[in-house]
C-alpha cells in the first residue's frame, strides 16, 4: 500500500512522462534479466540432454562390443559343434564301411558251411 501511495506522490511530483520512462527501464531490465536466465536455463538444459545422450551412446556402444563378442563365441561354438559333427560322420561311416566288409564275410563264411553241408 506504501509503495501504491509513493507511486501516486511521484507521478504528481514528476509527471506521468518522467514516471513512465522510469517504468519502461525498469520493465525492459527485468524483461532482460528473465530471458537471460531463461537462456541460460535452456542452455544448462542443453547442456544435460547432450551429456545424456552421450552417456547412451556409449552405454549403446559397450553393448555393441558385448555382442560383437558373443557373436564370435557363438561362430566358434558353431564351427566347434560342426568339426564334432564331421568327425562324428566321420567315425560313423567308417564303421558303417567295417560292418557292411565283416557282414560280407559273414556271409561269405555262412554260403561256404551251406555248400560243406551239402
Amino acid at each position: 500500500m506504501e509503495d501504491l501511495v509513493k507511486v501516486v506522490g511521484l507521478i504528481m511530483q514528476y509527471g506521468g512522462t518522467t514516471i513512465m520512462a522510469a517504468l519502461f527501464v525498469i520493465l525492459l531490465y527485468l524483461d532482460r534479466k528473465d530471458r537471460k536466465e531463461k537462456e541460460q536455463t535452456e542452455e544448462d538444459e542443453r547442456k544435460t540432454e547432450r551429456e545424456e545422450r552421450k552417456a547412451e551412446r556409449e552405454a549403446n556402444n559397450a553393448i555393441l562390443k558385448e555382442l560383437s563378442a558373443s557373436n564370435r563365441n557363438v561362430a566358434e561354438s558353431l564351427n566347434l559343434l560342426k568339426t564334432s559333427m564331421d568327425n562324428t560322420n566321420s567315425e560313423f561311416k567308417q564303421h558303417d564301411e567295417r560292418a557292411i566288409k565283416n557282414f560280407q564275410k559273414i556271409h561269405e563264411d555262412l554260403i561256404i558251411l551251406k555248400e560243406r553241408r551239402n
